[in-house]
């Protein structure tokens, strides 16, 4: 083995005396004041050694990983304390150095990224490369000139008195990715949460959305920041303000350094793709279902169809990993060949949730009378309710039953089920007493309904996943649904009930569960069962794989799949438009507010279009 010689060298200072003086051997320059772990050498010597052509290996400093004080207690550390200028080396105890440098040891991904040129801390330097370049001024430059390569030892971690100043160079994605993987060793996980579904009456999407982050939280093994609409709903505000370790911010005050940024539920806004790759290392996006790509009545037109189904090509093959709450929906997304096999997974949601507030009457409820079969979700034409009035037809006509049909969800402005439902209470007028729609309930809402129900009716056609079958078993209320789709996935078909979509069996299979205590108890137990391995903890632990997973793997290689701006656009926002970045963001703030874009964007073009005459009219003078 090569014989290596330890020289101190104050940044700044040439080198030139050091490297000549300790010919033949190898040399390390390494500032004074650093400190250094076992094994560090050899660590340093194997990145220099790992090809023929590195001339240089530069190991890590913690001002590479944003360190401040002590780095074995992530979650004692907010975000906002990170300030590596106060970093002390003293403050160290050499025992917990010596801990920090092997845990970066130990997750380093050993990529040896290539970087412009050596530190100034600690660079081990090949005897080989300065014979080869001779009595070179710059060394360093020379070293790239001959085709030699300066790399990051991203496996040893040396503690530098203080920074030596800015960056003489941008990272390279590589050397990002080197660099992730240990800071993540000694900070933890980052993971933004874009949450600003979390407004307007409840969804299962609210309820996923909040679940996930619940459960991210009592894993305690990553440092959560959710992003919060401008008017998040109260149960939003409440759940995660009693969260601990999650930081809340708004679009406004977000801000980049997430190791993984995740948008757990769909896109469905061009710009929110750039906003959230702005966000962090690393994009996932949850895909819960292909319905609206698949059916152009959830759209005005047919255009804003097109753009949708155009928006999610372009979203899924952009980011780094996909999510699906199913195979059904990932299958359907290959099928579509929307997504990489290889940057697409499966994390079924959990079912486990409570609610901790005291059931509540929705307005209305009085009217219920008798037996209730409840149908709860939004009117979309895939939630099929014209079936639910179909059983009620059934019940009503050949088996006398006498109870309310209770429909419970929030009305959608396209692709809803209502002028279907009222065609057919208009034929069949003898039902029209018997059905109540509440519209859009509260989570306390809901759940007086869950207890004041004997049945819940779940006739959907499609899903990505479905809640509502769990949430009525926990409330010990049994569920007719569909198989198929996901639900086949989740749970035992034999007890669905629903033929699909034979509403005379339906409904002796819908009489039967309210009236026969043996098949509400077979029914109840199975989709307990099925329950079990369903848990939010499961869910986050599973996420926290794939987390982890797509921050250690390469960056996606930008696919150019296509949002194409105009050239007024390009010239605005493009490299070296005429609109400022930090002017951009509050830009877009000010149009997505009605209230005060309308009036000051239509000044904005009675200006132009009063300039425009303006110069036409000097012109015409001319």
């Amino acid at each position: 083995m090569r014989d290596v010689v330890v020289c101190e060298v104050e940044p700044g200072d040439s080198p030139t005396a050091a490297l000549e003086g300790a010919a033949p051997a190898d040399v390390v320059l390494v500032r004074p004041g650093c400190r250094f772990a076992p094994d560090w050498l050899d660590g340093l010597r194997d990145a220099a050694y790992a090809s023929a052509t590195t001339a240089t290996a530069t190991a890590l400093t913690q001002h590479d990983l944003e360190l401040a004080g002590h780095p074995f207690e992530p979650a004692a550390v907010e975000p906002a304390a990170f300030e590596p200028a106060a970093f002390e080396p003293a403050a160290f105890e050499p025992a917990a150095f010596e801990q920090a440098a092997a845990a970066v040891r130990t997750a380093s991904l050993r990529l040896r990224p290539r970087i412009e040129s050596p530190g100034s801390a600690c660079v081990y330097v090949r005897r080989s490369a300065l014979e080869l370049i001779g009595d070179a001024p710059d060394p360093w430059t020379r070293c790239v000139e001959q085709g030699l390569a300066h790399v990051l030892a991203d496996d040893v971690l040396v503690l530098e008195p203080q920074p030596a100043g800015p960056r003489a160079h941008e990272a390279t994605a590589a050397e990002n990715r080197a660099t992730g993987a240990a800071r993540r060793a000694l900070h933890g996980l980052a993971v933004t949460i874009d949450a600003r579904i979390l407004s307007g009456p409840t969804t299962g999407t609210h309820v996923h959305v909040l679940e996930l982050i619940a459960g991210l939280a009592r894993s305690s093994e990553a440092r959560i920041t959710a992003i919060l609409p401008d008017q998040p709903s109260q149960d939003a505000r409440e759940r995660l303000g009693s969260l601990p370790r999650v930081n809340l911010t708004t679009y406004r005050e977000a801000v980049g350094g997430a190791d993984v940024v995740h948008r757990p539920f769909q896109l469905s806004n061009a710009g929110d793709l750039s906003f959230l790759e702005s966000l962090g290392e690393r994009l996932i996006l949850t895909q819960q279902d292909l319905i609206a790509f698949h059916n152009p009545a959830y759209f005005p037109t047919r255009g804003a169809w097109h753009d949708y189904r155009h928006l999610t090509n372009i979203a899924l093959a952009t980011a780094d990993r996909v999510v699906f709450f199913s195979a059904h929906t990932r299958d359907d997304a290959l099928a579509e060949q929307l997504v990489d096999p290889g940057h697409a997974g499966v994390v079924h949601l959990g079912v486990d949730h409570s609610y901790a507030n005291a059931p509540e009457a929705p307005p209305g409820a009085e009217r219920i009378a008798g037996d209730a079969m409840l149908c709860l979700g939004t009117d979309f034409l895939h939630k099929n309710r014209v079936f639910a009035l179909r059983i009620l037809e059934r019940l009503r006509t050949e088996h006398g039953w006498t109870g309310t049909l209770v429909f419970a969800g929030p009305a959608v402005a396209h692709g809803s089920s209502r002028p279907l439902e009222a065609r057919f209470l208009a034929e069949h007028p003898g039902i029209a007493d018997r059905v109540l729609d509440l519209g859009a309930v509260s989570e306390p809402q809901k759940h007086w309904l869950y207890d004041r129900a004997t049945l819940v009716l779940y006739p959907s056609a499609l899903e990505g996943f479905g809640l509502v079958p769990f949430e009525a078993a926990s409330h010990g209320v049994p569920c007719l649904w569909a198989p198929g789709s996901s639900l086949s996935e989740l749970l035992p078909d034999e007890v669905a009930g629903i033929v699909p979509w034979n509403d005379r069996r339906s409904a002796e299979h819908a009489l039967a569960l309210m009236n026969d205590h043996s098949a509400r108890e077979r029914n109840v137990s199975a989709i307990d069962a099925a329950a079990q391995s369903l848990t939010w903890d499961t869910t986050a632990n599973r996420l926290l794989d794939a987390y982890r997973a797509t921050a250690d793997a390469p960056a996606r290689i930008g696919t150019g799949a296509g949002i194409v701006l105009s050239e007024d656009a390009a010239r605005l926002v493009g490299p070296g438009g005429e609109l400022p970045q930090d002017v951009q963001r509050p830009l877009l703030a000010l149009a997505t507010h009605p209230r005060i874009a309308d009036p000051v964007f239509g000044a904005l073009k009675l200006g132009y279009r009063a300039s425009a005459r303006l110069r036409r009219g000097g012109q015409s003078r001319k």
